[in-house]
Formats: C-alpha cells, sequence, structure tokens
C-alpha cells in the first residue's frame, strides 16, 4: 500500500494486490485496476469482473479456485493503458514476485498488456490467443519451474464486442476456456507449444 515506485500510485485511491487461492493451479493475469476495482480493492469487479466469472463457470472453473492478478496494482488514469515504465517498474517488484511464489500449473493472460508483457512479444493478443505457451519463471530460491500460458481476450473487450457468431472474440473465448479446463482438470495435454520470436528479433529479415 504504501509503494510509490511509479507515477501511478499518487492518481489512485488504493492498490488492488490479488485475490483468489494462492495454491491454485490457475493463475489469471489482466491489465490493470478499473475504477471499481480501484474503489473496492479487488481485481475484476464490476461488469469486467461478473463477464470473467460467467466465462470461467461455463467451463467448470469456480472463481475461488483461481488467483488473480493484474499487471500493474494501481489504475492508470482515465483506465489508460499503463506506459512501459510503469509495467516494468511494477511487475518487477510484485507480479515477479508473485509468480515465484505461485508457481500455478496454467497461466491465462488477459489482453494485450499481460500477454505482451508475459511473452515479451510486440503482438497482439488477437494473433495469440488459443495457443499454447511454455513460461518459464524463476522460483525465488535459484531455480525455476515451468507453467502453461493461454493467451486470451479480456472481459472489457468482450463486453464491447457482444457478438457470439462462430468466429467472434465470444465465441473464441469459449472454445478457449473450455481447452484451458481441460488441461487443468488433466484430460488432455496440448499437443504443441507455440514459440515467439524474441522480442529484439521481430521485425528482422530472415539470415537465410
Amino acid at each position: 500500500m504504501g509503494c510509490v515506485a511509479c507515477r501511478l500510485r499518487p492518481g489512485c485511491a488504493g492498490v488492488v494486490v490479488a485475490e483468489g487461492d494462492p495454491t491454485a493451479r490457475l493463475v489469471i493475469v489482466g491489465e490493470g485496476p478499473g475504477r471499481e476495482e480501484d474503489r473496492v480493492g479487488r481485481p475484476f469487479v464490476g461488469q469486467g469482473g461478473e463477464l470473467l466469472d460467467r466465462i470461467l463457470a461455463s467451463a467448470g472453473i469456480a472463481r475461488d479456485e483461481a488467483y488473480l492478478t493484474n499487471t500493474v496494482k494501481c489504475r492508470p488514469p482515465g483506465n489508460r493503458t499503463p506506459r512501459p515504465d510503469e509495467i516494468e517498474t511494477c511487475t518487477a517488484l510484485w507480479l515477479e514476485a508473485q509468480l515465484a511464489l505461485l508457481r500455478p500449473r496454467v497461466i491465462l493472460s488477459l489482453g494485450n498488456t499481460a500477454t505482451q508483457h508475459l511473452l515479451k512479444t510486440g503482438r497482439g493478443v488477437a494473433s495469440l490467443r488459443g495457443q499454447w505457451f511454455g513460461f518459464t519463471h524463476e522460483n525465488g530460491a535459484g531455480e525455476t519451474y515451468e507453467a502453461l500460458l493461454m493467451p486470451m481476450f479480456h472481459p472489457a473487450y468482450l463486453l464491447r464486442n457482444t457478438a457470439r457468431t462462430p468466429g467472434s472474440p465470444k465465441a473464441l473465448t469459449w472454445r478457449d476456456i473450455r481447452e484451458v479446463a481441460a488441461v487443468l482438470r488433466g484430460e488432455r495435454e496440448p499437443e504443441v507449444l507455440t514459440q515467439l520470436t524474441p522480442l529484439d528479433m521481430e521485425g528482422q529479415p530472415g539470415l537465410f
């Protein structure tokens, strides 16, 4: 609550750290607190949170079976996208430490900000969602652990795109969350893990 490491803290009502079971096999990472989250001090509440709860429930996952947090813990002014220096400062202090302690089986990155940070890519979530990625992270004891990461559309985006037709964001999210639930239940394993070009090589021409 006393963190003032970046410019976000003075402009928000509080700090929204996390909610959920710290032993959960599923960790959900979003962008940052919105107005309602900032007001009540909880992640994923309001309309977006209600929609996330329904998405999880549709696949048989209860909210309290997951651990929910955000890339940045303070609400950006006007709900703008967090700036790169704010993301780097906040995640170095808090999200990295959270993941080192949590060591989940599956991570859901919701939206561009969380996905781009965790996968170290400049690509948007629309081109990455529905694919499994390997995620390696330090465990705080000088070793590493492995998790599976699935990018998905953020609930706030789905609220602006309400169509349920085949191929729509909501229809794709329904397919994605069922895949996640099946892996969590041990009913299947990802057939392939997508490999991304390192961020500093994106847009570079091939050598051969």
